[in-house]
């Protein structure tokens, strides 16, 4: 192991790092393991040799079957984890663009006090971890509700005279939370179905283990089905959904790709597919028992990778240039212009007493549209408000400009003022990483994306580089709530 140091937000840690024997162009996974308060403070041996646990993922027989990389932090002498949730959770951004990590494959367990930092962080960034294992700790009972899409295993021995398995504990650290036992029955209540609990018996730590009863790590770390079934979690084919509103859902993939469902009396449409691994139909088909028909706002691949799903489907046929892209990327996808439902400015999908109106607003692809569902008041806007203009076949920002105005001038009329704007990516509104303020996608940011073409149009405003671009030099530049990424070849 190595020691590196954790920085942000204010904070900074020392940690153990394991790296496994990479192979070039490989990905591996993540263990986050957070120790007990018998490790605390300053000499990272203690938590290298004597933190129960860690051992059982750097050991060999392990690697060799699942190699993986494995990061102890030491937390400081009489702390929680709890003031770290925040540089942890930034940690778990930061490490896959330095290491071979695979991003999807994030998993969290701890011991005790690094139980309870495991239930923290669960509640501060579900989005981000794909397993966890909270081992004799505790929570905060209504927070942790947040991780109801995360696969969870949690061990406590009913005899632990320790942290106690039900009730509400003081640590003498100052946090408060509720035992295992209550922390599980809270994610199951708020609609988590792959939580699995493990309570030891009173006796069965001593007897079997010959060890403490709050020492229920022991068991855990041993328990082989426990293990395989957290390695074999990956965020790559999870979907998270929530009801926006009676006939509403919001999905939402592992990619921060945003996809919608909206219910009518006849049919439901699945607006977008993302870029996980799952199928997306047939989640969404979990939602509702209409037939399920698919309307894509453009055609990149975080958009409609899955459109073969369908037999047809609604998109512009101005985009049917870059179908090739996708299927260059994966071919499993065999969409043909012959399945595509051609959309224009001013055409409606109708579900049956719900009408889908379609907007043209082409700029980040040539066929790029919105879709405006005014009985649930929503406007689907796919990448047509946060939008990278550097990418092949992005039109002229002038062209850009002029759709937004007719958009705004549509969105001026009665029935059109009071609706919901939900973006493409909607995660990323609130910031690619823990912290970042939330900017929605608004009728505020649509005036604001107006003003900030005008002035690159106008050259009162300068881009600075930006790392992602298709062959031509890229340049990031905001405006108010508005923010673009382009090239210079598009500023016309």
């Amino acid at each position: 192991m190595k020691t590196i140091e954790l920085k942000a937000a204010g904070r900074y840690l020392h940690a153990a790092l394991y790296e496994p024997a990479c192979a070039a162009g490989e990905k591996y996974p993540l263990v986050l393991f957070l120790h007990g308060m018998g490790e605390w403070g300053d000499d990272i041996r203690k938590v290298t040799d004597f933190t129960p646990g860690i051992d059982v993922f750097t050991a060999p027989e392990w690697q060799e079957k699942h190699p993986c990389f494995v990061l102890a932090p030491q937390c400081p002498a009489g702390m929680s984890w709890v003031p770290f949730i925040d540089l942890l959770a930034r940690t778990l951004y930061a490490l896959p663009r330095e290491y071979a990590i695979d991003a999807c494959r994030i998993y969290v367990t701890g011991v005790s006090m690094g139980g309870a930092g495991t239930w923290a962080l669960l509640t501060a960034c579900p989005q981000r971890i794909a397993a966890a294992m909270p081992i004799c700790g505790y929570a905060a009972p209504f927070a942790v509700r947040a991780a109801r899409h995360v696969p969870v295993w949690a061990f406590h021995a009913v005899d632990d005279p320790v942290v106690p398995v039900t009730g509400e504990y003081h640590s003498p650290h100052g946090a408060v939370g509720v035992g295992t036992r209550m922390a599980v029955s809270s994610l199951r209540s708020a609609g988590n179905r792959d939580v699995h609990y493990t309570e030891y018996p009173a006796g069965y730590m001593e007897k079997e283990w010959g060890v403490h009863p709050h020492g229920s790590w022991t068991a855990a770390y041993r328990d082989a089905a426990a293990l395989e079934w957290m390695f074999s979690r990956t965020r790559r084919d999870r979907y998270e959904a929530e009801m926006l509103c009676p006939g509403v859902f919001y999905i939402e993939d592992f990619n921060d790709d945003s996809m919608y469902l909206v219910e009518g009396r006849d049919k439901a449409l699945l607006i977008d597919t993302g870029l996980g691994d799952g199928d997306p139909l047939a989640f969404a088909q979990t939602l509702t028992a209409l037939p399920v028909e698919l309307a894509v706002t453009h055609a990149h691949l975080d958009h409609m990778r899955h459109s073969h799903r369908f037999a047809r489907f609604y998109m512009s046929k101005k985009d049917l240039p870059l179908l090739p892209r996708v299927q260059d990327s994966f071919p499993e996808n065999t969409s043909t212009a012959e399945q595509v439902i051609d959309i224009r400015d001013g055409d409606v999908i109708d579900l049956g007493g719900v009408e889908i109106e379609v907007a043209e607003v082409g700029g980040h692809t040539p066929g790029s549209v919105v879709f405006i569902d005014r009985t649930h008041k929503c406007l689907f806007t796919g990448d047509a408000l946060g939008l990278w203009m550097q990418v092949p076949m992005a039109l002229p920002i002038s062209t850009y400009r002029d759709n937004l105005l007719r958009l705004q001038a549509k969105l001026a009329q009665p029935g059109y003022t009071e609706l919901a704007f939900l973006g493409g990516h909607r995660r990323q509104e609130g910031g690619v990483h823990p912290g970042e303020p939330y900017v929605p996608n608004s009728y505020e940011k649509l005036e604001d994306m107006v003003a900030l073409c005008n002035k690159l149009l106008a050259g009162e405003a300068e881009g600075e580089p930006y790392p992602v671009n298709f062959g031509e030099p890229a340049f990031a530049v905001s405006y108010k709530t508005a923010n673009m990424v382009y090239k210079e070849s598009v500023r016309c």
